[in-house]
């Protein structure tokens, strides 16, 4: 399941309680549209955050394992 959530353009947030499953971008990553950002496991279902546009990773708030609320800021983008 694909799944965009953000606070804006530039802060990509859980949808949903759930656990980090893997992190697939580093701090300073350059991503394109549509690449996957991050994996949330949610209600036993792998989410795939992605990217909304072509951009660079800023910030990265989130680690394989982390437990996250609803509207936790995970990634920031540049």
């Amino acid at each position: 399941m694909s799944v965009l959530n953000r606070l804006d353009k530039k802060q990509l947030t859980a949808f949903i309680p759930g656990t980090i499953i893997d992190v697939k971008v580093k701090v300073g990553q350059q991503v394109k549209q549509g690449e996957t950002l991050v994996i949330l496991d949610a209600m036993k279902m792998h989410n795939r955050i992605l990217s909304q546009f072509n951009t660079t990773v800023k910030e990265i708030n989130v680690k394989s394992g982390d437990r996250v609320h609803k509207g936790f800021v995970m990634v920031v983008l540049d």
